[in-house]
């Protein structure tokens, strides 16, 4: 049979063979954000409350930071000092009888607790009436103010405020406790004819003794 070929058949051709196209991605559409919920203006006891909790976070924050600068001070300070160098005095001047340092946290604990019905209670038993609260806010109020100043300018700033507490409470209570302080001098308290009232001061009291006199030469009826 010589007329089948005897050649063998061509393979397939591989590029004519049409591949499946891979799946197209399509990717799902992404939601648009929801819009920021519109800011509710705060009440008044809101913002206090805010305040005051930002205020108890700046004292937990220096309590924090106190001990942790207490190892590095006593690590860098040098192990051969004697005794009578720690206990001598940085300085002999007259300003540094006073402290330079206060605890806002204390401050703040003590005008807390004046407020207090404990703290009214303890002034009643000590001092037998009821006391102001508003020396121990100064004093608040004066480290939370000190705070961000240099550290000179805060030492200087602390250490007349003591000064002039000592100056007031040195001899006892002050007067500045009942009457307040007089800023005006009184310039024409002491003017006048001081012999003139003199004389008419001993003519009323020798009028007074005679009269007294009469009264008790006078008969008894």
């Amino acid at each position: 049979m010589g007329w089948w070929s005897s050649k063998s058949p061509a393979p397939p051709n591989v590029e004519s063979q049409s591949t499946p196209s891979p799946p197209s991605d399509t990717l799902p559409t992404q939601p648009s954000p929801p819009p920021p919920p519109p800011q509710r203006t705060l009440s008044r006891e809101e913002q206090a409350d805010a305040e005051f909790k930002q205020l108890l976070a700046s004292l937990e924050s220096d309590i924090n930071r106190s001990p942790n600068s207490s190892p590095e001070q006593s690590s860098s300070s040098p192990s051969t000092q004697s005794p009578e160098s720690d206990s001598a005095p940085a300085s002999i001047a007259p300003e540094s009888l006073y402290p330079d340092s206060m605890s806002c946290r204390t401050a703040f604990d003590y005008a807390f607790f004046c407020q207090s019905l404990g703290g009214q209670f303890v002034n009643v038993y000590r001092y037998g009436e009821l006391r102001s609260c508003s020396e121990h806010w100064d004093n608040f109020w004066l480290c939370m103010k000190t705070r961000t100043f240099r550290d000179s300018e805060r030492k200087r700033i602390i250490r007349d405020h003591y000064r002039k507490k000592a100056i007031k409470y040195k001899t006892g209570p002050s007067s500045e406790d009942v009457w307040e302080v007089r800023m005006e001098p009184m310039n024409e308290a002491f003017q006048g004819d001081f012999a003139a009232l003199e004389k008419e001061m001993k003519a009323e009291e020798d009028a007074r003794n005679t009269a007294a006199a009469a009264a008790a030469a006078a008969p008894v009826v």
